[in-house]
């Protein structure tokens, strides 16, 4: 009897020790697979740049929206002129004068306030957004420009040090979504401590081939 009391004894601890090795471990990966914030410092200067770029946008204000883009930079336009998205360099934006020049800019008023969360997502099948509102989802990075690039390098022969700057550029770029009756997306980027819209997404939020 005495033999089986340890043994019991030794049963329930070694059985409680697992399981708190396993909550443990649970809690662990728990935490690595749950993205944080990446600059939870300078989310003031993202969120300047994002609201003033946006009032400029909507207001078809050239000289308050080309503050906001770098002149080395330029800002990358993706647009869909047929089946795939492609994507257009330029030094500044023109609302007179769209890009490409068959898709007018368009306007509409915006009464959401910027939240930094998981960003929507278009449905083409029923052809809405799943949320409404203003977003930048600052946990990931965007790369949508890097597919494009790397798409042209495969089957339109750009070359290799264009596929190479283009990742470069995109790194550490976030993505910016605004959807009403409209949608503006663009994404910004942080370059010699200043932030500055990098890209103009022109293509998403559109399901036509």
């Amino acid at each position: 009897m005495k033999n089986i009391a340890i043994f019991i004894c030794c049963y329930v601890i070694l059985t409680t020790s697992c399981t708190s090795s396993n909550k443990k471990t649970e809690e662990t990966r728990d935490s690595i697979d749950t993205p944080a914030a990446i600059f939870p410092e300078d989310t003031q200067g993202v969120s300047e740049v994002i609201t003033r770029f946006t009032r400029a946008y909507l207001s078809q204000d050239n000289e308050k929206a080309n503050a906001l883009i770098h002149p080395d930079l330029g800002l990358y336009v993706i647009y869909r002129p047929g089946a795939a998205d492609t994507y257009e360099r330029i030094d500044s934006i023109d609302f007179s004068r769209p890009t490409p020049e068959y898709f007018p800019y368009v306007t509409f008023e915006n009464d959401y306030a910027l939240t930094f969360e998981k960003l929507p997502v278009f449905d083409c099948g029923e052809e809405k957004w799943d949320k409404l509102g203003f977003f930048c989802d600052t946990t990931s990075l965007a790369n949508q420009l890097t597919t494009i690039a790397t798409f042209e390098h495969e089957f339109n022969g750009i070359s290799d040090d264009e596929l190479t700057a283009i990742k470069q550029l995109e790194k550490d770029t976030f993505r910016v979504i605004l959807t009403k009756d409209e949608s503006l997306i663009f994404h910004v980027k942080k370059h010699q401590n200043k932030w500055y819209v990098f890209v103009l997404d022109r293509a998403y939020g559109g399901c036509d081939a």
